[in-house]
């Protein structure tokens, strides 16, 4: 081959063409120009072209002017100028020129060589348009889609574009079958979309096979075909079409169409990516991020969001957020979290929006501000985001940066409940439960609760457990309670393992399982749950499902009171009272009850009115004492009751009355408090603060009785013994005794020895009557003790011994038993087991006589009377007589008759006399029978009748009285008042 340059040869043609253009011929020189642009006939040449072009175009040639301008427009064979290409285009277009007219618009819409004027732009399409410029006519339908140059108008777009795409644009084809998947302009018809949008895709438009690949992979308008949409995406993504490139990764990633492949996957998303397409970017980096597929990699992550952010990806900004604000893949920074959920937000980003109010609620990054926090969840709630409609309502609910409104809360829970926020849901169903801002309705907080736990909320299912153990809104079954709580717990949720520790404690739904209950309880201990932590303490405490273990109770509940519990607080208190598991200390014990009884802690606020009763730990202080025992009774606390109860009737630290301590006792006893009920009983037995009825002293004893009390089965066998508020039964009494005397009850073992000693109930058995006595005795019982010195003194069922009842009367009398006083006096007296001692005798008489005992007054009477152990003195003998009298001391009466009858120490008085014998006689007295015989006889103080005389001698011999047969022997004898 020559070295020599080749030439083009010139046709036939383009040689008398060039011929008539130098001649001057306009149609010749644009002919000419058209052949050197296009290199048809002779070498290209754009210089040569444009200078046939303007030749043309000078002598007013249309096509040339059209042509000089695109030469213009694109450079080629001068000097790119938009201003002169602008210059032709208008020259043609104002003679009509269609294609000019087209170009003069583009430059209009695109601001080159002219100023940017849209409606000039419209102008000009419109000119070109009605001419039936297919280009021309896409654009004027562009310009009515997005309102640019005229006012937006959907329907004339639509007109526009069918024009065009008849003419057979594919662009205006694909628009079109975009308007008809849009329903803009026309009704939306997915079928006629997938119609323009294939004869767009198969004249090669991308966007078409794009969109074409959309519907068939979302079966819209075609029968939903992964295979087909896989096929067109291809289409695209073999033409370097981005978006195509990340559907096909899509369709990879999930094996839609084709099988899944993740390395393919990959390669689509990242040659998406090279291309700038900022959604592969992200998701590239959202794949790093939750490391399904791969391993995760939050630095991987936040490369790909941070370059997905830079080309305007709103979602790469929250997730960039998102890393920064729990320091993923990046140092934790708050600042930087705020920056990038801003930069989201003012974009208009529901989710961004969302978390940035987190973080003015928190002041985390930002300054904390509720009422900006509102600011942004306001406005991700208006576009329906769910989180922030619910942190919305919590701020109305707790009137934080808006005024507290629990409708608008309400509201907003329900708006996000109703796409189902779980968050939403619990809240709502909480509201219903408490009756806060909406009527209380347990039906409606178990719907919300359900929903919510059905989405695996530990919260909700923890309350629905809740509701189902108690039965309120659904049907009681602590089976379904222990279902729900099982699965929160199995979240670490703490309440519920709580509570579910406590199902297990008590077999509530499930076997009972102590071990099961300690395992839940450490569970929810070990993440500082403080009713868990009591409820282990009181497991160590008892050594139920545990070894017993008082150091660890202590621990445990020491745990849970430095978080306020005031359970906790009382029961370590109880530990120090009693020095299980700590060092026996009162005043911490005071500490601890203090700290829970100001929480109400009825219990606490009882044990601490003990301690202030006793003077444990504190200064005794009744007033202190009654004043928390009313505290913790107003909270109906059977015990406290009964102490204020207790109060009340001894009038210790209150006012002393009846009718407060029986309505104390009442409260107490209706909680079935045992020791209550035997107190009212005895208040009723008696008649204090209540009428007297003997037959709810033994309702109330009765019930006392069934629980085991032993006062009250006591105080029952009394009324059994004594026929009061039951019919007489002594059996009953013996049976109610010996069940108290089980209990080791003194006062009953006393009793039954009374029955035993005369044989009322029982077979009559002093040996027995002396045992019980005994035992009594032993328990200090003042009775026990005095009736077996009785016993001791007769000989009953043990051998006589006076020493033994001088011993027994002592432990009584020093105990201030007026009887065992007495009966120590007489041994004295008579030197019985002591050595003879009237100054003794005088003393013990005189202890009982001080307590108006009768026998003992007389007894110092005689001693007055005959100055044994007291200087003699018929005044103090009379005085004493007077005492005993008043008491119907039948021998009292009988002395004084004689003091009067006699006038000894008192002036003689027969008719006085004669009032004392007849009262001492209708008791019986033979002596006092014998000195009314003699007042008949003489006259004195009675009028004169033998045969009265003889009436009283008769009675009084008949009782032994010696003198009185010697009186009667004499009336025999002298005939008077009998046949002599």
């Amino acid at each position: 081959m020559s070295n020599e340059k080749m030439e083009t040869k010139k046709s036939d043609k383009f040689l008398s063409t060039l011929e008539a253009a130098q001649k001057g011929d306009a149609d010749a020189q644009f002919a000419l120009g058209l052949m050197y642009e296009d290199g048809k006939g002779t070498e290209q040449n754009y210089v040569a072209a444009y200078k046939y072009y303007k030749l043309a175009a000078d002598q007013g040639n249309i096509d040339a002017q059209v042509n000089l301008g695109l030469l213009y427009a694109y450079g080629n064979g001068v000097e790119q100028n938009y201003e002169k290409a602008a210059e032709y285009y208008a020259a043609a277009a104002a003679k009509g020129d269609a294609i000019a007219q087209y170009n003069l618009g583009l430059l209009y819409e695109n601001g080159d060589g002219v100023e940017k004027n849209y409606a000039k732009a419209f102008e000009c399409y419109a000119a070109a348009a009605k001419q039936g410029d297919a280009i021309a006519q896409y654009n004027l339908g562009d310009l009515y889609y997005f309102g640019k140059g005229t006012e937006q108008n959907y329907t004339k777009s639509f007109e526009y574009f069918q024009l065009a795409a008849q003419q057979g644009n594919s662009d205006a084809q694909f628009s079109l079958g975009l308007m008809y998947e849009d329903g803009k302009g026309t009704e939306q018809n997915y079928t006629e979309a997938y119609k323009y949008y294939k004869l767009a895709a198969e004249q090669g438009n991308i966007d078409a096979q794009v969109n074409l690949g959309n519907l068939y992979c979302f079966g819209k308008g075609v029968e939903q075909n992964y295979t087909k949409s896989f096929e067109y995406y291809q289409l695209a993504a073999q033409q370097e079409d981005a978006t195509a490139q990340r559907y096909l990764g899509n369709l990879y990633y999930f094996g839609k169409g084709v099988e899944q492949n993740y390395t393919k996957s990959f390669e689509y998303y990242k040659l998406a990516a090279q291309q700038g397409d900022s959604e592969a970017l992200y998701t590239l980096g959202y794949i790093y991020d939750v490391g399904e597929v791969i391993a995760q990699d939050y630095a991987e992550a936040h490369k790909y969001f941070k370059q997905a952010a830079r080309l305007g990806n709103i979602s790469a900004l929250l997730s960039l957020g998102i890393l920064y604000e729990y320091g993923q893949g990046v140092e934790q920074n708050y600042e930087k979290a705020a920056e990038y959920y801003s930069a989201a937000a003012a974009q208009g980003h529901a989710n961004a929006q969302c978390n940035l109010g987190v973080l003015c609620e928190n002041g985390e990054g930002v300054d904390q501000s509720y009422e900006k926090a509102v600011e942004y969840y306001s406005a991700a709630a208006e576009q329906g985001d769910a989180v922030a409609q619910c942190n919305l309502g919590r701020l109305y609910e707790n009137g934080d940066g808006v005024e507290q409104n629990y409708e608008k809360a309400v509201e907003y829970y329900l708006a996000a409940a109703a796409q189902g926020d779980a968050a939403a849901q619990f809240n709502l169903g909480v509201c219903y439960e408490t009756g806060d801002s909406v009527e209380q309705n347990y039906e409606k907080a178990a719907e919300y609760y359900s929903a919510a736990a059905a989405q695996g909320h530990a919260n909700a299912q923890c309350n629905l457990g809740v509701l189902y153990e108690n039965g309120e809104g659904v049907d009681q079954s602590c089976e379904k309670a222990f279902e729900y709580y099982s699965a929160a717990a199995e979240q670490g949720h703490a309440a519920a393992q709580c509570n579910l520790g406590r199902l297990y404690e008590n077999g509530d739904g499930v076997e009972q399982n102590y071990e099961k209950a300690a395992e839940y309880y450490a569970a929810a201990a070990e993440q500082g749950y403080a009713n868990a932590q009591c409820s282990l303490g009181i497991l160590y405490e008892n050594g139920d499902g545990v070894e017993q273990n008082y150091e660890k109770a202590a621990e445990y509940y020491s745990a849970a009171a430095e978080q306020g519990h005031a359970n906790a607080q009382c029961n370590l208190g109880v530990l120090y009272e009693t020095g299980d598991g700590v060092d026996q200390s009162c005043e911490k014990a005071v500490e601890y009850y203090s700290a829970a009884a100001e929480q109400g802690d009825a219990v606490a606020q009882c044990n601490l009115g003990r301690l202030y009763e006793n003077g444990y730990g504190v200064e005794q202080n009744y007033e202190k004492a009654a004043e928390y025992y009313k505290f913790a009774a107003q909270q109906g606390d059977s015990n406290a009751q009964f102490n204020l109860g207790l109060y009340y009737e001894k009038g210790d630290g209150v006012d002393q009355s009846y009718e407060r301590a029986a309505e104390y006792y009442s409260a107490a006893a209706a909680q079935g408090h045992a020791a209550a009920q035997c107190n009212l009983g005895f208040l009723y037995h008696n008649g204090d603060g209540v009428e007297q009825n003997y037959e709810k002293a033994a309702e109330y004893y009765s019930a006392s009785a069934e629980q085991g009390d032993a006062a009250a089965q006591c105080n029952l066998g009394i009324l059994y013994e004594d026929g009061y508020g039951v019919e007489q039964d002594y059996e009953k009494a013996a049976e109610y005794y010996s069940a108290a005397v089980a209990q080791g009850y003194a006062v009953a073992k006393y009793n039954l020895g009374i029955l035993y000693e005369n044989g009322y109930g029982v077979e009559q058995n002093y040996e027995k009557a002396a045992e019980y006595y005994s035992a009594a005795a032993a328990q200090g019982n003042a009775n026990a003790q005095c009736n077996l010195g009785v016993l001791y003194e007769n000989g009953d069922g043990v051998e006589q011994n006076y020493e033994k009842a001088a011993e027994y009367y002592l432990a009584a009398a020093t105990q201030g038993h007026a009887v065992a006083q007495s009966n120590l006096g007489n041994l004295y007296c008579y030197g019985r087991g002591v050595e003879k001692n009237y100054n003794k005798s005088f003393k013990y008489h005189q202890l009982a006589a001080q307590q108006n005992y009768g026998e003992s007054q007389y007894q110092l009477g005689l001693m007055y009377c005959k100055g044994l152990g007291v200087k003699l003195s018929k005044i103090n003998a009379y005085k004493y007589y007077l005492q005993a009298s008043t008491q119907k001391h039948v021998n009292a009466e009988n002395e004084l008759g004689c003091m009067y009858a006699e006038g000894k120490g008192i002036k003689q008085n027969f008719k006085i006399a004669r009032d004392y014998f007849y009262s001492a006689a209708r008791k019986g007295h033979s002596g006092a029978l014998n000195k009314l015989g003699l007042m008949f006889l003489s006259g004195n103080g009675v009028r004169q009748n033998y045969m009265k005389a003889v009436y009283y001698f008769c009675l009084a011999a008949k009782r032994g009285e010696t003198e009185a047969w010697h009186n009667l022997g004499i009336m025999y004898a002298d005939g008077q008042g009998v046949k002599k």
